[in-house]
């Protein structure tokens, strides 16, 4: 069994490089995009306030969408890394057996279904239980005296994407409260008055 976690670590390790090469240069260009609209919106707002109205709109929810999409993003991809990890360990290491193996891998598997129903409809509640979840997997790294490795491990594939995916949860449904807000009182847009 052996040869089948050193396999799938050489399958892995690839493709965790090819999406790191991938999510870091996006990353940067959907910062980069960020940049460049809101710099055209302050144009627009210094030619014509129902226009800029309109654009900052469209920035709001588009920035929404990525907030909540990221954060599904990592709460779905920690918790296949996970699942495979818990399967690849006791499968390997442990020879547990495959149906024990199966089972321990549906905890995160279950995890990340629940997280994403709940984040689903209520996002600050997700936003807390990932916080929690980060908050119990340092205590229990703390209560068992993790090494370095495991603390890098552990920090990198779990504590970080919990943490970021809550912020974005919680980022993302206070800007759709206030984007709700300015909707339903449009009479509070700004309005720019024309010096002459």
């Amino acid at each position: 069994m052996t040869e089948v976690f050193m396999a799938l670590l050489m399958l892995v390790g690839p493709i965790a490089l090819l999406f790191l090469l991938i999510l870091v240069p996006v990353a940067f260009g959907i910062m980069a995009y960020d940049v460049i609209a809101s710099r055209k919106s302050e144009v627009a707002t210094a030619v014509d306030p129902k226009v800029a109205w309109d654009r900052s709109q469209e920035a709001a929810e588009s920035r929404i969408y990525l907030e909540r999409g990221v954060a599904r993003a990592f709460v779905i991809g920690g918790g296949l890394f996970w699942a495979i990890a818990a399967f690849a360990g006791l499968y390997s290491f442990q020879d547990a057996g495959g149906m024990r193996a199966f089972l321990v891998a549906g905890i995160p598997l279950l995890a990340t279904i629940v997280t994403l129903i709940v984040g689903w409809y209520w996002e600050r509640i997700a936003a807390i239980m990932l916080a929690v979840a980060s908050l119990g997997a340092v205590y229990y790294g703390l209560s068992v005296q993790f090494d370095v490795g495991v603390w890098l491990l552990v920090t990198l594939t779990l504590i970080g994407p919990m943490m970021t995916a809550a912020v974005l949860f919680w980022l993302a449904r206070r800007e759709y409260e206030a984007l709700e807000f300015r909707l339903a009182h449009p009479e509070l847009a700004p309005v720019r008055v024309a010096v002459q």
